[in-house]
């Protein structure tokens, strides 16, 4: 699945990870951790045996770089053809740093360090579950062949809308993606962001460096320097190696921050310096190194009111806000929710091992009305939980969380619309909001291929609560 959703499952629990480590000793301590914080542990003593794991629902590897026999790259290489999504960490008790890095260009999430320190295992492990390539389980071999074969001007990659917002968005992807300046994404959680940072890179010059994502709401405060511009060793207690920082690792490529709100006072001067300079220098060291690297960032909060009660640099908002993308919230483009829908459904469908479902009209009609505080993310979520406890291969109203179910009482057979009428209304609202999204948003144009005057047309937009949707807007996304 690539929209950008986390796990719907509630717990760490739910999560599956597979320990690959010919130690015996080794591999029981890594399980320990992992099961204490309740998460559920697969092992696996050589990559042979790993391989066997694959067609089981894997979150996440974990795999020692040097084994007896196929070594952690030839893992990964060999998982990755089959599961390219699960996120994969690599530990070697070598300290070769050159290794690391090559393990995370061919794929790897990130790499960990012998003996490894439970701490920072934990928070890898949470930042790489958090990430949208780790949730659901990954869909089975052929799943992705379920995805609906959208318009190609509805879809950009794992993005998808066919609003002039949406448009819009992808339009600026194009025209940034081939330059080299510093991108600010914007927009509430669940919007998709790492699915825009993740299209410049795949748009750029620099497709075929490493692209590095780093979330900084998952990173322990006391290890986000290290993460960012690594560390010798030495260096501050348990640093019993080197560690290169994630900026070197996206040397030559993109390196995506997200959640740059949520940096700390002190790491803000620090990555101020590196953004002005395109150097970094490791914790304990006195040596600048050079990096090559483009700087895509991301955030849900409002920086400019963090700036204002002074929680985040000046300077640094105004060095990132060079050129901003704004994602729309999914209550802003309702019309793009059918289309979201009818993905979702089909690739969860997939997963579950479901034959064909489809969407009855009340509840897509319902859906539509949704302000979706989670956005993508949550109805995505609702997609698939649906998905799962359906008793029929049509979803329904029925199939509702109680929470989302329609509210205001139960109403006398008079007042409430046939069966018919409703399908109706949802067909005449499909019809006109796509009549809409084909031309751009203008309503007179819009007005003229339904046949219907634009006095009408307005009309009905404001019955159904969309009066401002699909309005042509020539405001700029750059942030305010």
């Amino acid at each position: 699945m690539n929209e950008a959703v986390s796990d719907p499952r509630p717990a760490a629990a739910q999560a599956r990870i597979l320990i690959v480590e010919d130690q015996e000793s080794e591999r029981r301590a890594l399980e320990r951790v992992l099961r204490v914080a309740g998460y559920d542990v697969g092992m696996a003593s050589s990559a042979e045996e790993a391989l066997e794991w694959r067609d089981q629902p894997i979150d996440l590897v974990i795999s020692d770089l040097r084994m007896a026999g196929r070594s952690g790259i030839d893992l990964l290489l060999d998982w990755r053809a089959v599961h390219p999504l699960t996120p994969f960490l690599l530990a070697t008790a070598f300290g070769d740093v050159d290794s690391a890095v090559r393990c995370m260009k061919l794929g790897a999430y990130d790499y960990l360090t012998k003996p490894v320190d439970p701490d920072r295992l934990l928070a890898i492990v949470r930042e790489a579950l958090a990430r949208p390539a780790a949730a659901p389980h990954a869909a089975p071999p052929g799943a992705e062949a379920a995805r609906i074969q959208l318009p190609k001007a509805a879809s950009f990659g794992p993005l998808i809308g066919a609003s002039p917002s949406m448009q819009e968005v992808f339009e600026r992807i194009r025209r940034v993606s081939q330059t080299d300046s510093i991108v600010l994404i914007l927009g509430e959680s669940g919007t998709g962001k790492e699915l825009v940072a993740a299209a410049i890179h795949r748009e750029s010059p620099r497709a075929s460096g490493p692209y590095v994502a780093v979330n900084m709401a998952a990173i322990p405060a006391h290890l986000v320097e290290s993460e960012l511009f690594g560390h010798i060793r030495g260096a501050f207690t348990g640093a019993t190696d080197a560690r290169i920082g994630r900026f070197e690792v996206a040397d030559g490529g993109t390196i995506f921050i997200d959640e740059i709100g949520d940096f700390e006072p002190i790491a803000q001067a620090k990555l101020l310096r590196v953004l002005e300079s395109y150097t970094v220098c490791p914790i304990g060291s006195n040596e600048d190194r050079q990096v090559n690297v483009r700087v895509v960032a991301a955030t849900s909060r409002n920086l400019q009111d963090l700036v204002a009660r002074g929680q985040f640099r000046e300077d640094l908002f105004y060095r990132l806000n060079v050129v901003a993308i704004k994602l729309p919230a999914l209550r802003e483009r309702p019309g793009d929710i059918p289309l979201l829908a009818d993905v979702f459904l089909r690739e969860s469908a997939a997963a579950c091992g479901r034959p064909a479902m489809s969407l009855d009209p009340r509840l897509l009609q319902h859906l539509m009305s949704q302000s979706w505080p989670g956005n993508v993310r949550q109805l995505r979520n609702l997609i698939f939980s649906m998905v799962v406890m359906a008793r029929s291969n049509v979803l329904n109203l029925g199939d509702l969380p109680p929470e989302l179910l329609p509210g205001g009482g139960p109403k006398s057979p008079e007042a409430e619309p046939s069966a018919a009428q409703q399908d109706l209304e949802v067909i005449e609202r499909a019809h006109i909001l796509a009549t809409l999204t084909a031309h751009g948003g203008n309503r007179t144009h819009a007005a003229a291929a339904l046949r219907i005057s634009v006095r009408t047309l307005q009309r009905k937009l404001k019955a159904w609560g969309l009066d401002t949707y699909l309005h042509k807007d020539s405001t700029p996304l750059l942030a305010e």
